[in-house]
């Protein structure tokens, strides 16, 4: 769980890829630190990063007083320039809080926008949201298909368990075959592999509803998407 109401940053204007400074306290023992965060990784020049962002290691703190370890989730870039892929990680996302993300390209070089048009850019809201967009990145798969695939599965799955209280549903390979993980309120998981055949007979379903995204702004791609997106369609 993220203590990210533990602490106080507040980045300066124009600083959104320098160090920024954190005041956190310990949950346990109270003690008051003050932390030096990055604000963006790039994991094309520091590759050992991605797996502490993948595991979640990147994120923890350990009190130097009583040992306790926290998760500290913050406003991160994250930037794999090999796979062209930007991934924003903005805590409690709001739209206003993406529009003021975006509006920071008014500022950007030529150079670093033509660079954006090439990119995938996303915004995400929690640790597990920023590596989930890595994975499927990893996978070759457009994380717009996994997301609409994700939807067909997981209602094939309440069909089977209508009862099941689920508060995550994320993407993940296992055994080199696609599918989601299903976290239930109960603390279960379940696995339920993509039929076979079914990402390629979405993204022939939905490429001409999706489109092509040739714009340069971080895009929050996820279930209430899809969402609409099936909406769209029914109401079409």
């Amino acid at each position: 769980m993220s203590d990210k109401k533990e602490f106080n940053l507040t980045p300066g204007e124009n600083e959104q890829y320098k160090p920024v400074k954190a005041d956190i306290t310990c949950r346990k023992c109270g003690k008051k630190s003050t932390l030096t965060l990055r604000a963006c990784v790039n994991v094309s020049l520091h590759p050992e990063e991605k797996e502490q962002v993948l595991d979640g290691s990147f994120f923890q703190y350990t009190c130097p007083d009583c040992g306790e370890i926290m998760s500290v989730t913050y406003p991160l870039l994250y930037d794999d320039m090999a796979k062209a892929l930007m991934i924003y990680l903005l805590p409690d996302q709001t739209e206003e809080a993406l529009a003021k993300l975006n509006e920071q390209q008014k500022n950007w070089s030529e150079e670093m926008l033509k660079a954006a048009k090439v990119c995938t850019m996303r915004a995400v809201r929690t640790i597990n949201d920023l590596a989930e967009k890595i994975k499927i990145a990893d996978a070759g798969l457009d994380d717009r298909y996994v997301e609409l695939s994700k939807a067909f599965v997981f209602a094939q799955f309440l069909k089977q368990k209508p009862g099941c209280e689920v508060v995550q549903v994320l993407f993940e390979q296992q055994n080199g075959k696609d599918g989601i993980v299903i976290f239930s309120k109960d603390g279960k998981q379940y696995w339920v592999e993509f039929q076979e055949g079914l990402y390629d007979e979405v993204v022939r379903m939905f490429e001409d509803k999706v489109g092509k995204t040739s714009g340069t702004e971080y895009e929050l791609i996820d279930a209430g998407w899809s969402m609409k997106i099936l909406a769209n369609i029914s109401n079409s």
